[in-house]
């Protein structure tokens, strides 16, 4: 049996049996880097025990076109201080002048790729999957995927595996338990992992920079936990979602797989397998879609580029994760009510953000309806058409709701009287207002509030709108705070102090510092007058915010909004109410809240209507009404 191996490995390999076809379209592609690739297959070619190995590279090269790193090319410290202050720069130019630093440099990986360079990830790569004990429950598959590929994304290449070996080595004895799991292995390498300050201004990174630099965003974090586990032996991917439904933005994570082939998901160097992170997260963070991304090239849009989505344009390399998250419906079949105008053969799926549409997802189109799998509920979702970066209709809105119910929501109903005397709260506010709740105002005469005295507990569940405080007994003090709860996180959007005269008394903004994921919702944002900002600590509980009135001052009056982002009908803001038609948002006039919560509007039943603050210019409110009048905002 064993010659009869070794003649077929022989076979394979000969002259007069070339590589498959796809192998040799990717080889020709190479051009000149031809023989680099080609040496890395003969070198697993001359011993049937490297059959795997073989097989190893010849999966990295197939899918190797369009893989290819994207670097500055200066020194990376000064392209890491041009980053700090990039978004922040009034002078861009000037920055990237004095710096040196001109457009990126793309190297792709088929045209310069060395042998020596995939050989050694390939061995490396391999002698932790043989030797870890989880490896066994890995099969080569999975190990192509999750631990054998040499870059995340668009890094400048390194020998990574070798260099977090290294930093690990006083891991192994633990690693290579016969006990030890791999996702035991993978909570323990996370949390020694560098926490990270968010910064989204980075350029992609590879394991030296995101080990030395740790800031970036929430992909620089997961690309250091897949450079880390996979260099360890440990199988780690990346998963993410294009866009929340409720936030205006996406995320990234990471899922380790288990001995039985599931994935556990963590978001890496921040929280562990099993605890709570934004993925899991249901009820604040609503997901429509997540996908995983591969090294493998995936057959999913045939389809001109132009004729994609910018937010799908990952579409090459990943693949559709959904149905390993919760609170997806497995299959909805949406009616097609327009059709396209240039023929693509594909329906998307979109989620609508402050009139804007966000394309989440792709399926065929099979003429009157289209079928999409494992969609996230509790959302409003439109089926569109888009060709040549353009956008049309191929149906109307609708709800799917938390049972996995569809609402289709058409204009075509009567128009009914709406009176907007509010905006319902969703989860989040809800929870934002009990942030406050036993919180308290403090004044004190001492910088470090030693001799702090309370002003006013929060002892109950504050209004949506501007609380007042008057004081029965004015009290004059220096310094003055207010004091989060237990679990609060300080969140509170505007604070202000009133003398005896009525006036609103003006000092320095003092705090407790750093803001929750280094975020720039710092504790001066409760002082800034803008009602859309908020404060956001660092620390769930104990956090202040304050001020330092420089001298003692009389304090009759507090007044404080919470934490509500703008979202609410304001008195002497000015409104604007859209409906959505066949193709466009059509307005229904601009009116000025009398009061707060007073807007009347004449409006079609069942139509998706979105509602516009125009004087925050901020945040808009989305929902639609029942024929009987029954409000559901989004």
């Amino acid at each position: 049996m064993r010659t009869c191996s070794f003649l077929l490995i022989i076979c394979m390999f000969s002259c007069s049996t070339p590589y498959s076809n796809e192998l040799e379209a990717v080889l020709e592609q190479a051009g000149k880097n031809r023989r680099e690739l080609e040496k890395v297959l003969k070198h697993y070619s001359q011993d049937s025990a490297d059959s795997l190995k073989w097989r190893a590279a010849e999966f990295l090269i197939v899918n190797m076109p369009g893989k290819h790193s994207a670097y500055y090319d200066a020194p990376w410290n000064d392209v890491a201080a041009m980053s700090l202050r990039w978004t922040s720069s009034s002078d861009k130019q000037k920055m990237l002048d004095t710096y040196k630093i001109s457009e990126p440099v793309v190297q792709e990986d088929i045209t310069c790729m060395t042998a020596e360079y995939l050989i050694n990830n390939i061995e490396l790569a391999f002698k932790v999957w043989q030797e870890r004990p989880w490896g066994k429950h890995i099969p080569f598959d999975a190990f192509c995927e999750e631990i054998l590929p040499y870059r995340v994304g668009v890094e400048p290449l390194e020998n990574w595996r070798e260099k977090a070996l290294a930093g690990f080595a006083d891991l192994d004895s633990v690693l290579n338990k016969p006990a030890t799991t791999s996702v035991e292995a993978c909570r323990i390498v996370n949390s020694l992992l560098p926490r990270f300050r968010i910064d989204n201004d980075f350029p992609s990174m590879n394991f030296s920079q995101l080990m030395a630099s740790t800031r970036g965003s929430c992909d620089n974090m997961a690309t250091l936990a897949v450079f880390s586990m996979r260099a360890l032996g440990i199988p780690v991917t990346f998963d993410f979602t294009p866009r929340w439904i409720n936030m205006s933005s996406g995320h990234s994570w990471n899922a380790v797989r288990d001995s039985t082939g599931n994935h556990i998901s963590f978001m890496g160097t921040e929280r562990n397998p099993y605890e709570q992170h934004p993925g899991t997260f249901r009820n604040i963070y609503r997901k429509g879609k997540v996908y995983r991304k591969t090294f493998a090239i995936q057959q999913n849009i045939q389809t001109g580029d132009s004729n994609i989505p910018p937010l799908l344009e990952k579409y090459k390399n990943i693949k559709d994760v959904s149905a390993e998250y919760a609170g997806c419906t497995d299959t909805i079949t949406i009616p097609l009510k327009y059709p396209p105008v240039t023929p693509t053969g594909y329906v998307y799926l979109a989620i609508e953000q402050n009139r804007q549409f966000y394309h989440i997802a792709w399926t065929e189109d099979s003429g009157e309806a289209c079928r999409f799998t494992s969609v996230g509920r509790d959302a409003i979702y439109f089926p569109v058409y888009y060709a040549n970066n353009r956008q049309t209709p191929a149906g109307d809105p609708f709800l799917l709701d938390n049972d996995g119910n569809m609402t289709i929501l058409s204009p075509d109903h009567p128009d009914i009287l709406l009176s907007l005397d509010k905006i319902d709260l969703d989860n989040s506010i809800s929870r934002w207002l009990q942030c406050m709740h036993h919180g308290i105002f403090e004044g004190a005469n001492q910088a470090d509030f030693s001799d702090a005295k309370v002003l006013y507990t929060i002892n109950h569940i504050p209004d949506i709108f501007y609380n007042d405080i008057i004081l029965r007994i004015p009290v004059s003090y220096r310094y003055v705070r207010y004091k989060s709860p237990e679990n609060g996180s300080c969140n509170v959007s505007e604070i202000e102090f009133y003398g005896s005269e009525g006036g609103k008394l003006s000092g320095t903004s003092i705090g407790t510092p750093r803001a929750w994921n280094n975020s720039n919702r710092t504790c001066d944002k409760a002082f800034d007058g803008d009602i859309t900002t908020f404060y956001d600590a660092f620390e769930k509980s104990g956090a202040w915010t304050g001020l330092d009135f420089q001298e003692q001052k009389r304090i009759c009056k507090i007044r404080y909004l919470p934490r509500t982002e703008g979202q609410f009908i304001y008195e002497g803001h000015h409104y604007e109410l859209f409906y959505w038609t066949k193709e466009r948002w059509e307005s229904l006039g601009k009116q000025t809240a009398t009061g707060n919560g007073s807007l009347q509007y004449h409006a079609p039943s069942q139509a998706l209507l979105h509602l516009d603050n125009l004087t925050l210019r901020k945040k808009g409110k989305t929902f639609f009404v029942t024929p009987d009048h029954e409000f559901h905002w989004r």
